[in-house]
């Protein structure tokens, strides 16, 4: 069943359902770390249906996905967020790195602990569909949805990288307190919504480790795999190119491509739905849409995964 255009916007308003879980992990530095997992579980008994793992971006949460969280609730699918260390959730711990190793490290021992049963969706948003690709491509899951992906290149959120490092080697210079202060007014001023300088020292760094490049390793494991799969970008997206997400679909295989100008009528939508059916899945480009698909394009993700988990 799709849902009417206008059935989200009355859906009910539920707070997230938050638990915590002491995991063990190893750092890039070989350095094993006990960390008290923060995550979010709309359905901890679990659910026949199955189960959508959303991983965040930067700076984020399992907020990110609430809007969806709450469609998903009302077609009775689990949602579970993940909160990587270092974003207000999870603490941060010394000597963290923030790179995509260290980052699946680190959900992978959380994933491994909670041991979710049945079919699962992974969902990323942002730089978070940089570890779920990879969480995708190694678990073999049964679908992946990605909302505003990096791309495999540079692009104006990371750009120029050589500013960032620049922001990290001042922070170290300065004392704490006051490169805090800095680089939380620097953050703020371009819009970041952060909590304070060590959150936005965070930020900087997985934004410096992003994969980009990388990623295609990836793919083409995700591309031999039978993994239902949906890529939505749009063309208004302030950080990420159109033309770089472009550019990264052509490596995967079997995706039909849909453009939209702005709205997506039910009939469309469907059209979309019938694609994992078919075949291996979806790519969805609006180009009036921003780069919060998460919120924006909610229903449709959350839709996108139920069709995934029927199919």
């Amino acid at each position: 069943m799709i849902m009417s255009k206008g059935a989200f916007s009355t859906l009910p308003a539920t707070e997230p359902k938050l638990y915590s879980k002491l995991v063990q992990f190893q750092t890039k530095r070989r350095r094993l770390v006990d960390l008290n997992a923060v995550y979010e579980d709309s359905l901890s008994s679990g659910s026949p249906l199955g189960t959508v793992i959303g991983f965040h971006g930067t700076p984020g949460s399992h907020r990110d996905f609430k809007y969806v969280r709450q469609r998903l609730e009302h077609m009775n699918i689990r949602f579970i967020g993940i909160n990587y260390p270092g974003f207000k959730q999870t603490p941060a711990y010394p000597g963290q790195h923030f790179g995509n190793w260290e980052r699946n490290s680190y959900s992978e021992a959380l994933l491994n602990e909670l041991d979710v049963p049945g079919k699962v969706i992974i969902m990323g948003h942002s730089r978070g569909c940089e570890n779920a690709l990879i969480t995708a491509a190694n678990r073999k899951p049964h679908g992946l949805v990605m909302a505003n992906p990096t791309g495999l290149r540079i692009n104006k959120g990371s750009r120029p990288k050589g500013k960032l490092e620049s922001l990290i080697y001042l922070h170290k210079k300065l004392p704490k307190k006051i490169g805090d202060a800095i680089l939380y007014n620097l953050m703020k001023l371009v819009g970041f919504k952060i909590h304070d300088g060590e959150e936005a020292v965070a930020v900087i760094r997985a934004i410096m480790n992003c994969d980009l490049e990388k990623q295609l390793e990836y793919i083409l494991k995700l591309n031999e795999l039978p993994t239902k799969t949906m890529i939505t970008f749009g063309g208004s997206d302030h950080l990420i190119e159109k033309e770089i997400v472009f550019e990264a679909l052509k490596k995967y295989q079997g995706l039909a491509h849909f453009n939209f100008k702005a709205n997506i009528t039910e009939s469309e939508k469907q059209k979309i739905m019938e694609s994992f059916k078919n075949q291996k899945g979806t790519s969805v480009f609006i180009a009036k849409d921003n780069h919060f698909q998460n919120k924006k394009r909610a229903d449709l993700l959350a839709d996108a995964a139920r069709s995934m988990l029927l199919n």
